[in-house]
């Protein structure tokens, strides 16, 4: 489905099959030479079918296209290599991300490290090797590798009459860009602020605190005049300021049933997630090991969190690490 919010800003819901997300939130700002996509979707059939049929319902040739990718997950950019059909054709990402976007590209070997690195926390070596093909990062990511123009907080853009002004939003991931539109005082938030669900936060190599850079980043936004909030998943957010509220409380009750769970004792990464409250049908061990995967990157953000607050610490302990707090 399609929809202009603004003269000339075109929403395009791209399905995402068997997946929890179920759609992405693409965002086309139309020019009067070049256009400008705000994401694209999964590099699968049904997701390339749906953008296509979207574009080519706009207008919009391919070689008349540039891409904004606010971040490095698959579902925002996956269909990147299929839709750029014009060497004139610019791919706008952070630094940090858009090396990640092409590491994706170069297969589950690239990824066998990262991917084991929770077997410390509590994951199987079979549950690791069912992730190096399930995992969606690695199976709906770019055909191949992109040319990037890299942006960063600061920098401007202008398409179709609009300023979009980037901004660096990090915590979901390293690298994370949103977009701010003053003149209709918009915000195109990517992952940052989801209006029904709540984003992911997990922890990555080199980060010591994922989840205190997304509460950052939100306090960011909060100081803000916004508008209208466009998300990349679910409803459109109309108060901004009440939803990072409900972000806030949201993690710090998540913050507050981890220290639960770690006064009970020491605990790995993946029996913390297991006790965790998950708005998921079923049982822990029911959950398909991507969804276990995305839990324990969640409980590891929350566990960093209480380290950088010096409430716990990590411990490796033989082959394992544990979490306790400090006492």
């Amino acid at each position: 489905m399609i929809e202009e919010l603004f003269p000339g800003i075109i929403k395009i819901e791209v399905p995402l099959p068997k997946n929890p997300l179920r759609m992405l939130n693409a965002y086309c700002i139309k020019g009067k030479e070049r256009h400008l996509l705000i994401d694209n979707g999964f590099n699968r059939p049904e997701c390339l079918e749906a953008m296509n049929g979207a574009l080519d319902s706009l207008g919009i040739a391919r070689k008349d296209l540039d891409f904004f990718l606010t971040h490095l997950h698959a579902d925002h950019c996956g269909l990147t290599a299929d839709l750029c059909e014009s060497g004139d054709s610019k791919i706008y990402a952070s630094a940090l991300d858009g090396v990640s976007i092409n590491n994706t590209t170069r297969g589950p070997s690239h990824w066998a490290g990262f991917l084991r690195s929770m077997i410390p926390h509590g994951f199987s070596e079979e549950q690791a090797a069912i992730l190096s093909s399930n995992h969606p990062a690695i199976r709906y990511c770019p055909s191949h590798e992109l040319d990037f123009v890299t942006v960063g907080h600061g920098d401007v853009l202008e398409y179709g009459g609009y300023t979009l002004h980037i901004l660096d939003a990090r915590g979901h991931t390293p690298g994370l860009l949103v977009l701010y539109e003053p003149g209709n005082k918009i915000l195109f938030s990517s992952d940052l602020i989801l209006g029904d669900i709540t984003p992911n936060i997990a922890r990555w190599p080199n980060v010591r605190d994922s989840l205190g850079d997304f509460l950052n980043s939100l306090a960011m936004v909060e100081k803000m005049d916004v508008s209208l909030t466009l998300p990349a998943h679910r409803s459109l957010v109309p108060d901004t300021k009440k939803r990072i509220r409900e972000l806030y409380a949201h993690h710090e009750r998540r913050l507050n049933e981890v220290r639960e769970l770690l006064a009970k004792g020491p605990r790995q990464a993946y029996d913390v997630a297991a006790h965790m409250t998950w708005d998921m049908r079923g049982e822990w061990e029911d959950f398909p090991v991507p969804q276990k995967w995305f839990a324990c990157g969640e409980a590891l953000s929350h566990l960093d969190r209480l380290v950088a607050l010096g409430e716990a610490e990590e411990k490796t302990q033989g082959e394992t690490i544990v979490f306790g707090l400090k006492r």
